[in-house]
């Protein structure tokens, strides 16, 4: 913009000020805003008036002559709004009619928390060959919402080097849907944890389809958390996200949290139910698990129980190795458990 033009233009607002002053000086006064006198509400003839509602005018407001519209836009005068319309068209549907009364507010819809589902953790230690495994596929098959949990078991724990069986055989469990998981003793504490933790690595790199540790001859004393607390830690910052520790007997709740699952029972005939729903009771199922050995299937039993624990297994076969087959009525176990 050039000084001259700012000159003339200073000269009609301020007559005896001169042209020397500049904007901001002390000798010409400045704008307050919110506080435009008569004098300062000239709109400059380069700018259009404005028409409430953001609509270009069709003609010139002050003398009524139509104005040229742009031959590439027609104009259909039945689309103009009026001049006075400030409010745009609403494309919303109103709501229903209340009849005086306040809108009902639509209860929120509240999920139901989610239950726990009984499975059933299989001491699977047999070589991948024998018809146990075979004969724990086929079932889960037939029973796929059931979780059915093998433990394997090849030399008491990984062994010195990877054998082929196992992993063609624990492929074949992983295919079928069950969570397989690994053997290891820990002698109720014996075992110091460096040599524990070196089973788990090589669990972890022989056989990646594992989902976690089965810490056997787990203690059950109190004071000797911190040992399992740690283990099972370990198993899982190397991705063996489940781990199950077995005393075969009551633990304590001291132990609740330590390991994901705490199998409380193993014993030839079927626990008392009334032990079960003890101490137990004030915490989740799925914490607790029992392996009885030399009795027949009891279905109502298998139902009662289902309630207390989170997996239940059971099998006629006896000592000296109850664990060297599966029952002939493993897949009866899972109808009763879905």
């Amino acid at each position: 913009m050039k000084a001259g033009w700012i000159c003339a233009l200073s000269s009609v607002l301020v007559l005896a000020a001169g042209c020397e002053g500049q904007i901001g000086d002390p000798g010409i006064p400045t704008a307050t805003p919110g506080a435009i006198g008569a004098g300062d509400s000239e709109t400059p003839p380069s700018l259009p008036p404005v028409i409430p509602g953001g609509f270009e005018p069709t003609s010139d407001p002050t003398s009524g002559t139509p104005m040229p519209s742009d031959p590439s836009l027609p104009v259909d005068p039945t689309k103009i709004p009026p001049p006075d319309s400030t409010t745009p068209p609403s494309d919303t549907t109103p709501p229903p009619p209340t009849n005086g009364m306040p809108p009902t507010a639509q209860p929120p819809v509240v999920m139901p928390p989610p239950k726990d589902v009984t499975g059933t953790i299989v001491p699977l230690y047999t070589s991948p060959s024998h018809p146990s495994w075979t004969a724990v596929i086929a079932a889960k098959k037939s029973h796929p919402t059931v979780p059915v949990i093998a433990v394997v078991n090849p030399a008491n724990g990984p062994g010195s080097a990877i054998n082929a069986g196992y992993v063609a055989g624990i492929g074949r469990l992983f295919d079928a849907g069950v969570k397989v998981i690994g053997y290891i003793a820990t002698g109720y504490t014996r075992v110091p944890e460096a040599t524990v933790r070196a089973d788990i690595d090589r669990w972890k790199k022989w056989y990646p389809q594992l989902a976690g540790i089965f810490f056997d001859e787990q203690s059950n004393k109190a004071g000797q958390e911190p040992y399992y607390r740690s283990l099972s830690q370990y198993a899982k910052s190397v991705g063996l996200l489940y781990t199950v520790g077995n005393p075969g007997t009551d633990s304590g709740p001291s132990y609740v949290g330590v390991l994901d699952t705490v199998l409380i029972y193993e014993s030839q005939g079927l626990a008392n139910m009334t032990k079960l729903a003890g101490w137990h009771a004030a915490h989740p199922p799925r914490n607790f698990g029992i392996i009885p050995y030399g009795t027949a299937l009891d279905v109502a039993y298998v139902r009662a129980a289902k309630g207390l624990v989170g997996y239940i297994y059971l099998t006629n076969d006896t000592l000296p190795n109850p664990w060297d087959s599966v029952p002939v009525y493993f897949a009866d176990l899972l109808a009763a458990l879905e």
